[in-house]
C-alpha cells in the first residue's frame, strides 16, 4: 500500500508539515467514512460451476450502536475473535486458500460517498492487510481505485458499540450440493 506522502508526490502536491491528518480527503484524493461492514467472500468451482458465498458477513448500525450479522464458526472461528476484532491471519488465509479464492469486502459510509451531500455508502474489495487494519465502528480515510479501497488512515473506535446480535450458521451444510462436504469441511479439487 503506498504511503500518503507517495500519493501526494505522485499527484504533484507539495507538503511542508509532517502531520497529514485528513488532508488527502480535503484535496480530493481520498474519502472519509465509517466502517459499516466486513465480509469474507469465498469462491470455488465444482463440476464446472463457479460459486461464491460469504462465511462471514458482519455489519454495524451506527444509529443503534448494533453489530449484527452471521458467520460459520467452523470456517472462520480463527478470524472472528470478537465482533469488534475481525482479523484474517496468515494461517487462516493459508487454510482457506487451499480450497477457495478468498476476497475481502468492506462497506464504508459517510458524506464523501453520497451524491446529494447527505450520507452514502460504498462496498469495495480490499487487501487482507487493510481488512485487518480496520474494524467495525472505526472511521477511515480511503483511496478508491476501481473496485477497491486502499486504507490511508484509520481513526480507531470512533463509534461506540452498544449491543451485538451475531448468529452462526453452517456454510458447509448450506453448500453440500455445491461440492462442500459438511462432514469434513473439504472442498474437492
Amino acid at each position: 500500500m503506498p504511503s500518503r506522502r507517495r500519493i501526494l508526490a505522485q499527484s504533484g502536491v507539495a507538503l511542508t508539515t509532517s502531520s497529514l491528518g485528513s488532508c488527502l480527503s480535503k484535496i480530493g484524493l481520498a474519502k472519509t467514512g465509517h466502517i459499516q461492514a466486513k465480509v469474507v467472500s469465498l469462491e470455488w468451482t465444482f463440476q464446472g460451476q463457479r460459486y461464491e458465498d460469504q462465511p462471514l458477513n458482519i455489519a454495524f448500525d451506527r444509529s443503534r450502536g448494533l453489530i449484527y450479522g452471521k458467520y460459520d464458526p467452523n470456517i472462520v472461528n480463527e478470524i472472528i475473535q470478537s465482533p469488534t476484532n475481525i482479523v484474517v491471519s496468515k494461517a487462516s488465509l493459508s487454510q482457506l486458500s487451499t480450497r477457495f479464492d478468498v476476497k475481502y469486502l468492506i462497506r464504508i459510509c459517510g458524506a464523501d460517498f453520497s451524491r446529494g451531500g447527505s450520507q452514502g455508502c460504498s462496498n469495495r474489495w480490499t487487501e487482507r492487510g487493510d481488512f485487518n487494519n480496520i474494524q467495525l465502528g472505526d472511521r477511515a480515510e480511503v483511496r478508491v481505485t476501481r473496485d477497491n479501497f486502499d486504507i490511508i488512515d484509520v481513526y480507531k473506535d470512533s463509534d461506540t458499540v452498544q449491543s451485538v446480535d451475531v448468529r452462526t450458521f453452517d456454510f458447509a451444510e448450506l453448500h453440500k450440493d455445491d461440492g462442500i462436504s459438511p462432514d469434513k469441511w473439504q472442498h474437492p479439487k
